[in-house]
């Protein structure tokens, strides 16, 4: 029978200057060489939970701290941070984040490096890192030219390199595409197998932690709620439901997009004359020969044509890097293209500011933190109009019904201390006040958790059933299926399927 590798006892911990506790008596233990899916809603304590084993709480983080944490049978409070690193790697949500460097071989040998190792064992360490992710071949590869999957992998590498016996990921799929996804769910079977490493995974992929998880945690409200099998866990539906987490049977999330499967076709249809492109006049945005390039002589789009309709509920998938967010970055002026035209409602996007532009179709960014920075709510959906010269009563009036669209409760809420859904309805409020009649979501369901995603969605369609043209970009095949009335699918330089849904034909 395996040890425990990492055992909790009676932990306690709350941030400094919290009076409340974001984790509360919290006792289980891991076996070596298990994989620990942890689940829950967003604000259940899973980053918090993460943070723990490798020392990050409470050496760098503060905040008091009850119980203790034991890693391979040593207490976290008596070691340092780049000691336990040596323990357990850390993998975050956002690969970007933990990229240091301009190539694969420095990236992994970056840990390495400051452990003072020799040359010769930094090298090997970084040869065998890479190959266990799969990417051999890449040391000379530029970190800025990888996809996101590959990204993701280079991380999970960079953490291997530290020899350590633990890896901890904090939702390391929710940027992936499909196939990026089980591109790194692959390389974690194979480290496991290979290297008895014990993976610790916070997750909202039911489907995924259903196939690999041995065992899950479900925590709510920092304390754990359940904890068992994944067989047992996903077999309990009311436990699911009270914990916000996916039924694995509904999941879709990891249905590759290149499939051409039963439900996709059933639901979604070829349409022949979508891309030939219409009257720019009579549609919300038109697109004629289309292209843009971020370098000059090395073309993003080449001569796209593609309308959305009044009123249409359109879905763009893709694999990362295909251009989806590039294309409605050129949609909402912040892009402009290197040829051809943009129309929005008829008017031609390069006789308008991006001020223009925002009036007619409002852009819900994939991370809302990048879209807020004032005090409150009402300040927040507040300020275009302030610029806009409107009156006091007007301002009022137009803040009060967006609020309300989106079912915000207090607009006095400081807008980052929100849930991560609630931070994407606030900018949603924001467009709506401006009077977009265009909404375009860039995939808003990242870093949501299930019922988050869906809240926004339900509001997408409300919105939709009152006459507004919906555009979202996703990975998440299930919301496809469950909301869009169309589906565009992109490849790198184009579009490659349009098709409408046999029910809205």
């Amino acid at each position: 029978m395996a040890r425990d590798i990492v055992v909790f006892k009676n932990v306690y911990y709350s941030y400094p200057r919290e009076k409340s506790w974001a984790l509360e008596d919290i006792n289980f233990s891991i076996a070596e060489g298990e994989f620990l899916a942890v689940m829950g809603e967003n604000g259940a304590g899973k980053t918090t939970f993460c943070r723990l084993f490798n020392g990050i709480i409470p050496h760098s983080s503060g905040g008091r701290l009850l119980g203790t944490v034991v890693i391979d049978g040593e207490s976290t409070i008596e070691k340092s941070v780049p000691y336990l690193a040596g323990k357990v790697g850390m993998v975050l949500d956002d690969p970007d984040a933990q990229m240091f460097t301009s190539t694969a071989r420095s990236e992994v040998a970056f840990g390495p490096e400051n452990l003072l190792l020799p040359p010769p064992e930094i090298e090997q360490r970084v040869r065998m890192a890479l190959s266990a992710v799969g990417l051999s071949g890449f040391e000379d590869r530029s970190t800025a030219t990888l996809s996101g999957g590959e990204k993701q992998r280079l991380a999970i590498a960079a953490a291997l390199a530290l020899n350590g016996k633990i890896l901890v990921l904090d939702e390391p799929l929710c940027r992936l595409d499909p196939d990026g996804a089980a591109e790194v769910m692959s390389v974690l079977k194979n480290i496991r197998e290979k290297y008895q490493i014990t993976v610790v995974m916070a997750a909202h992929e039911s489907a995924m932690m259903a196939e690999f998880a041995d065992r899950v945690c479900v925590l709510k409200n920092g304390r754990i709620a359940a904890c068992d099998t994944a067989e047992k866990i996903f077999a309990e539906s009311d436990l699911l439901d009270e914990n916000g987490i996916q039924p694995a049977v509904f999941s879709g999330f990891y249905r590759r997009q290149g499939d051409d499967d039963a439900e996709i076709s059933a639901l979604f249809t070829e349409e022949s004359n979508i891309l030939t492109g219409r009257d720019a006049k009579t549609q919300a945005v038109s697109l004629t020969n289309f292209s843009f390039s971020y370098v000059k002589d090395s073309p993003s789009f080449e001569n796209i044509n593609l309308s959305i309709a009044d009123n249409d509920f359109a879905a763009i998938i893709g694999r990362n890097g295909c251009g989806k967010t590039t294309l409605l970055k050129n949609i909402t002026g912040l892009l402009r293209p290197r040829s051809g035209d943009i129309f929005i409602r008829g008017r031609n996007t390069r006789e308008l500011s991006v001020s223009d532009i925002s009036k007619e179709a409002g852009f819900v960014m994939q991370n809302p933190d990048t879209q807020l920075f004032t005090d409150s709510v009402y300040n927040e959906v507040a300020f275009a109009l302030k610029n806009f010269g409107l009156s006091k009563t007007e301002i009022r009036r137009r803040v009060e019904e967006a609020v309300c669209t989106v079912g915000l409760k207090d607009m006095d809420a400081f807008p980052h201390a929100l849930s991560r859904a609630e931070r994407t309805l606030t900018v949603l409020a924001c467009v709506l006040a401006m009077g977009c009649k265009i909404i375009i979501f860039d995939e808003v369901d990242v870093g949501q958790d299930y019922r988050g995603s869906l809240k926004i969605m339900n509001i997408a369609r409300e919105l939709h059933s009152k006459g507004y043209t919906i555009i979202f970009v996703t990975h998440n095949m299930r919301l496809v299926c469950e909301y869009a009335k169309r589906l565009i699918k992109m490849e790198k330089c184009g579009i490659i399927m349009d098709r409408k849904r046999k029910d809205s034909v």
